[in-house]
């Protein structure tokens, strides 16, 4: 049977408007017109002038109105098989001929006084990315890439932190993380259900547990029983194969303390954290923070399943950045990239001055002995120096002030602290990955990044 694609375009779009209220815009369209033609994400990505990332975003959401108005699973992969199969071609010749095969409700369903949801099996795949930013640019991070893979597909960890200081890449890479294990394209995907939140705003565990709760079942109403959603949510992570992505868990913290302890009215997600590593379920929970969460950290040492990777620099991957920016100088990149820690914002930051001011010159820029920081990655910096308390910003400004790397002892000395204050501060300050730690001549001393280091002296003497 010949195909109208128009037709059948024609048809989709009707059925997404009464299903949505919204008409297609020109993408959506796209995507689905050259999906029926047989083209990848990548050529639609060409055609739109999109990213390919945002074109996979937005035709998971498509499959997923189509799969919940025909009541059955709808993916790229089989979307045209589906059709070819009448499912909805037959539609687009006459609609009554084919009741008995699709339920379809043709009255827009904000308009009724109940709306009927299509049976959920663990057969089905619902993609939540709504607040998850786009994937522009993404570089190297194979090695870390592969863990994350076998930590999540073969060693299923129901718990995975991954940690790193501002601009390191966390959310980009565990965004692209879910591209290349969750089977977009013809595979069959290894969730049921992907979600991500940012916890930026601090939501209130409650408001974050009712939120994952209509995901799954949008009927669910609002509780303040903690233990009752809790519970509910459960039941749907043993049931279904679950990616639930937390992004800027730090943001549970309390400003101005040491690392790690949770602002008042939120000590209910350390339960929250401690349970989904500790009860038995077939999901993955990935917490992304710029510091170490401590109820993750404690369970790793008793053997659950939970693990924890701290990103560090790009290395040798961040010369695209360097080639993107059309920078000069090759030969200056690899000192360019270690000054700046190998963070990919900060370097981004720092290609754009070098390009604004110095024509693009690595060398030229380089030429000065001190370290520049733009006022972009000043202001970066800023924003994290904020949340530190008084006794660790003593700390750092003693370190900074150093030529050499400092031990616990002389710490101690210079800052006046007690061996109790010191050692409680040092530690907080490791669990915010602002420290560095080695040993020289059996001896354990610290230091700070240069970056940090710089931004100490210029600004706080």
């Amino acid at each position: 049977m010949d195909m109208d694609i128009q037709e059948v375009l024609k048809l989709a779009e009707e059925l997404i408007y009464d299903h949505t209220g919204e008409n297609l815009d020109y993408l959506q369209k796209t995507i689905l017109q050259r999906t029926l033609e047989g083209q990848t994400y990548k050529k639609i990505a060409e055609e739109t002038y999109a990213s390919e990332t945002h074109v996979r975003y937005i035709g998971a959401k498509l499959w997923k109105i189509l799969s919940e108005i025909l009541g059955e699973n709808i993916t790229k992969a089989n979307f045209r098989t589906i059709l070819e199969n009448a499912k909805i071609y037959n539609l687009a010749i006459g609609r009554d001929n084919i009741t008995n095969n699709i339920n379809i409700c043709p009255s827009n369903p904000r308009n009724s006084s109940t709306k009927t949801n299509p049976p959920q099996t663990p057969t089905q795949y619902i993609i939540d990315l709504d607040k998850a930013p786009e994937i522009i640019n993404f570089y190297g991070r194979t090695e870390e890439l592969s863990t994350l893979s076998k930590w999540i597909v073969s060693d299923r960890l129901r718990v995975i932190s991954l940690l790193g200081i501002s601009g390191i890449g966390k959310t980009t890479l565990s965004l692209q993380l879910i591209q290349e294990i969750n089977g977009f394209g013809d595979q069959t995907p290894t969730f049921n259900y992907i979600i991500y939140r940012t916890l930026r705003f601090s939501p209130t565990l409650t408001t974050t547990l009712t939120n994952l709760l209509q995901i799954f079942a949008p009927e669910t109403k609002t509780s303040d029983n903690i233990e009752t959603l809790l519970s509910e949510l459960q039941k749907y992570l043993k049931k279904y194969r679950c990616c639930i992505i937390f992004d800027d868990v730090q943001k549970l913290f309390a400003p101005g303390k040491l690392a790690g302890q949770y602002k008042s009215g939120y000590e209910d997600y350390q339960d929250f954290f401690q349970l989904l590593v500790t009860v038995s379920h077939q999901s993955c929970l990935l917490l992304i923070s710029r510091e170490k969460i401590p109820e993750i950290t404690k369970l790793e040492t008793e053997n659950y399943p939970v693990r924890t990777l701290i990103l560090g620099s790009l290395g040798a991957a961040a010369n695209e950045i360097c080639q993107k920016r059309q920078l000069a100088d090759r030969e200056s990149w690899e000192k360019l990239i270690n000054n700046y820690q190998g963070n990919p914002r900060w370097l981004d930051i720092v290609a754009t001055t070098i390009q604004e001011l110095f024509s693009g010159q690595v060398a030229e820029f380089m030429e000065y002995e001190t370290l520049i920081l733009p006022e972009a990655l000043q202001a970066e910096l800023e924003q994290q120096f904020e949340n530190l308390s008084p006794v660790e910003i003593r700390i750092m400004e003693k370190i900074a002030n150093q030529n050499q790397p400092i031990s616990i002892g002389e710490t101690i000395r210079k800052s006046e602290l007690s061996i109790q204050e010191s050692v409680n501060v040092i530690q907080s300050l490791k669990k915010r990955l602002l420290l560095d730690r080695q040993l020289e001549n059996n001896l354990t001393v610290f230091t700070l990044n240069p970056v940090w280091k710089k931004y100490l002296i210029s600004n706080k003497k």
